[in-house]
């Protein structure tokens, strides 16, 4: 069973998020911002690991020839990142009134961008492409800027905004922001 799970655990992820997409786009209606771009999320990190691991792929073996790591088995790394994308992607959207379990994920979607932008410097790739940049920046990235946004906006979604009223108060700049989020 484990050496199923160690082969096939894309596989399984990716059967996972599409169940948790059709859960999200079914219950739109019915689910808040936050598990709406959570469910969103899910989905766009297991594509993201696609593009990472197997089309194009490479991005795992680029990583450790550079560092010069290697593991006993090739599906380590995989087993290591579908365990955080269980619990980073797929938690937030089942506790809806948990705000800052919806942010980490979102955190992540601005960091991928990043680290795959700085792969292309870091590795001296010939091309300004890293796998998984597509992903990163054309779909992790937004989906995280905009649930950020919208969190902020919505400021009583934050416990800093319960705890400390003063906290969640809205400068003028925001006004603007908060408009285009509603």
């Amino acid at each position: 069973m484990k050496n199923f799970i160690a082969r096939n655990n894309l596989y399984l992820l990716t059967a996972l998020s599409a169940a948790a997409l059709i859960y999200t786009l079914v219950s739109w209606s019915s689910l808040t911002v936050l598990q709406q771009m959570a469910g969103l999320f899910a989905f766009a990190l297991v594509l993201h690991l696609w593009e990472e691991g197997r089309f194009p792929g490479g991005f795992a073996a680029m990583i450790t020839d550079k560092l010069g790591f290697t593991a006993r088995s090739p599906h380590f790394g995989e087993i290591i990142t579908a365990t955080y994308v269980l619990v980073v992607a797929f938690v937030p959207l089942f506790l809806p009134n948990v705000a800052f379990l919806a942010i980490a994920p979102m955190m992540l979607g601005i960091l991928e961008a990043v680290a795959h932008t700085a792969a292309i410097k870091m590795f001296g790739l010939k091309r300004f492409y890293s796998p998984g940049l597509a992903t990163a920046g054309l779909v992790l990235l937004p989906l995280s800027l905009f649930t950020i946004i919208h969190a902020h906006a919505h400021a009583d979604h934050f416990p800093m905004g319960a705890v400390n009223p003063a906290a969640a108060q809205r400068h003028p700049g925001q006004e603007r922001l908060v408009q285009l989020v509603q």
